[in-house]
């Protein structure tokens, strides 16, 4: 087991590498730049062309973007992997606030919640399978399923407007804590209050994760229950709680340990749609909008955090699966 982590975690890093070096090179391909748009401004504005390209130029040469697109690579990449440093915003010449670490926190924290709900849901719901209970599970799921992030949001403003606080008139003003604590020291009530100003999103971004857990297992310990080794297990006299938990869940969760890498990115993707209803500032907006100004820096950098999202839950699934099914030998 220590050779095999050993080797899938080295193995990791060229993939890394590779992805990094790969998007920088096809974007470096596209058309244009950052400066582009300042070019045909400064157009726009009245200069000459000999004006504004000089004026441009010397702004390209400042950024460090005269020079070839292998050498801006390795000067941002070894930012990123020594520093953390998502490159400056040329848009605002200032480091660009990227959301990640809230992004994070929120994503990760649903997660938990939709497994731990999820998991047992589903047992109860494929132990009872067409029954009213199971149907009544399955509305829950596919509610979970069906209604997209910004829809989640927009209800939520609606009730909090009709039922809560009149005050709030619309989306983007929640944010992640009150306003009147912007800026204050942290403090328990400050804790409270950002844990009030999460708990929306950590139900709208772990709905669609809790219906697909719960699914998922309802699916896995149904058709594990029709196995032979149940009726075996069940034959020998041995508990139903133990058939069901130390049997039939232990091999029903394998699925969901295979689905789990893909998970996380999904997640943080959904957060795009999120963020601007309830006034978060996410990574996926940092996405957003480096993608529509041209910041080539900081939109390879994105595309590395989510290649990481993807590398990291497929490794952290193939060590689960091999914890969790000693049939399965890896070489």
């Amino acid at each position: 087991m220590a050779s095999f982590l050993a080797r899938r975690i080295l193995g990791v890093l060229p993939v890394f590498f590779f992805v990094c070096l790969i998007s920088f090179g096809i974007i470096a391909l596209l058309p244009g730049d950052f400066y582009t748009q300042a070019l045909l401004g400064r157009l726009l504005a009245g200069e000459t062309f000999h004006e504004a390209t000089a004026a441009i130029s010397a702004l390209r040469v400042e950024a460090g973007m005269d020079k070839p697109w292998i050498v801006q690579f390795w000067v941002w990449f070894t930012g990123v992997i020594t520093e953390g440093d998502f490159g400056v915003s040329w848009r605002f010449i200032l480091r660009a606030e990227n959301g990640l670490g809230w992004t994070l926190v929120i994503a990760g924290s649903s997660m938990v919640w939709a497994w731990i709900l999820g998991i047992p849901i589903g047992i109860i719901s494929g132990l009872k399978r067409n029954s009213w209970i199971d149907h009544l599970l399955s509305v829950m799921t596919y509610i979970g399923f069906s209604m997209p992030p910004y829809v989640w949001g927009t209800l939520f403003f609606v009730f909090m407007a009709t039922y809560i606080n009149k005050n709030v008139i619309g989306p983007g003003i929640w944010g992640l804590v009150g306003y009147e604590l912007i800026g204050k020291p942290l403090t328990w009530y400050k804790v409270g209050s950002h844990i009030l100003h999460l708990l929306p999103a950590w139900i709208i971004v772990g709905s669609p994760l809790f219906a697909t857990v719960a699914r998922h297992t309802r699916i896995s310990v149904s058709e594990t229950l029709s196995a032979q080794y149940i009726t075996v297990a069940r034959g020998k006299g041995l508990r139903e709680r133990r058939v069901v938990l130390r049997h039939a869940l232990r091999n029903a969760l394998n699925p969901l340990i295979s689905i789990f890498g893909l998970m996380l990115p999904g997640m943080v993707t959904s957060m795009i749609l999120l963020a601007p209803v309830l006034g978060y500032n996410s990574f996926g907006q940092f996405l957003l909008h480096a993608t529509r100004y041209q910041q080539q820096h900081q939109l390879i950098a994105a595309l590395l955090v989510y290649a990481s999202f993807l590398i990291v839950g497929n490794l952290v699934a193939d060590i689960l699966l091999a914890v969790n099914d000693p049939r399965i030998r890896y070489t």
